[in-house]
């Protein structure tokens, strides 16, 4: 288990108050959620990383990274503070062979991976990570069949990509929650969504309700440092208010592959029966 999906993990589960960035109380690490809180900041964004941190983001994604891409004054911010960061690796560079090393060295927990990225760049396995990928979600039922192959991937998490505006997924009807929630059932591992904006009450209650393990928020140039330090500061208090269900927080822990005696590579999602032994 890496760290990213360690951090996922554990903010299900209630702690002390420890003391944290600066010197504050991170009362946040006390209070159990049923999800993340992750930050998408640009590797200029050294003041707004420290205001999120000071908020209490879980973590931090690295936007538009390439091998030997000069992060220093925000990588000195979050690992002073010991956040969870990583990197966004889009396929930009020619490259895409040493990828995962390079990530590793640079000193990052997890590397998300764009879709037009190339395929090589799983394939240079760099078990110190958490390899996220990108997942559409489907728009037909073909889609939904073709969802599996996403499990085929050599990584640790996922991003879904929404099929519509954050802000209607608190109005979808039965039907269009069940289609969508099959998506998220259908992925192995934890599931993360991104946002490019503060979301209302009802978006984050349905995106727990559908099964995101961590929510991101994209960080813009429209927004000051204040206001997004602010955002994380909601955006918690909106999770700490909802209920943790136990047996979702384990499925987090799973992560990756993993087999037992006769047991199945894709471990089972909570709530899926197991299946019969055959009969000798």
């Amino acid at each position: 288990m890496g760290k990213l999906v360690e951090k996922l993990h554990q903010v299900g589960q209630s702690s002390g108050s420890r003391l944290g960035f600066m010197g504050r109380a991170d009362t946040a690490a006390s209070k159990p959620r049923p999800a993340a809180v992750l930050v998408a900041l640009n590797a200029g964004d050294s003041v707004a990383a420290d205001s999120i941190v000071a908020a209490g983001a879980d973590a931090v994604l690295i936007k538009g990274w390439v091998p030997d891409a000069d992060i220093s004054q925000i990588k000195a911010v979050l690992e002073s503070s010991h956040t969870v960061w990583g990197v966004e690796y889009t396929g930009s560079s020619a490259a895409a062979e040493g990828v995962q090393k390079a990530a590793a060295e640079a000193g990052a927990a997890f590397v998300l991976v764009g879709p037009s990225a190339p395929a090589a760049v799983l394939f240079d396995e760099d078990r110190q990570l958490d390899l996220v990928v990108v997942v559409d979600a489907p728009k037909d039922d073909l889609g939904l069949l073709l969802l599996r192959a996403e499990n085929l991937l050599q990584a640790q998490a996922a991003l879904v990509q929404l099929p519509q505006s954050p802000g209607l997924l608190g109005k979808l009807t039965i039907s269009e929650f069940a289609r969508l929630r099959l998506v998220f059932e259908s992925l192995r591992f934890p599931a993360l969504v991104m946002l490019n904006e503060m979301p209302e009450a009802e978006t984050v209650k349905a995106l727990v309700q559908l099964g995101a393990d961590g929510i991101m928020i994209a960080a813009t140039t429209s927004k000051s440092e204040a206001a997004l330090g602010k955002q994380v500061q909601a955006l918690l208090e909106m999770l700490q208010a909802l209920p943790v269900h136990e047996s979702r927080r384990s499925s987090v822990a799973i992560g990756g592959f993993m087999s037992g005696g006769g047991e199945s590579l894709l471990p089972r999602r909570p709530g899926r029966p197991s299946p019969e032994p055959d009969e000798e």
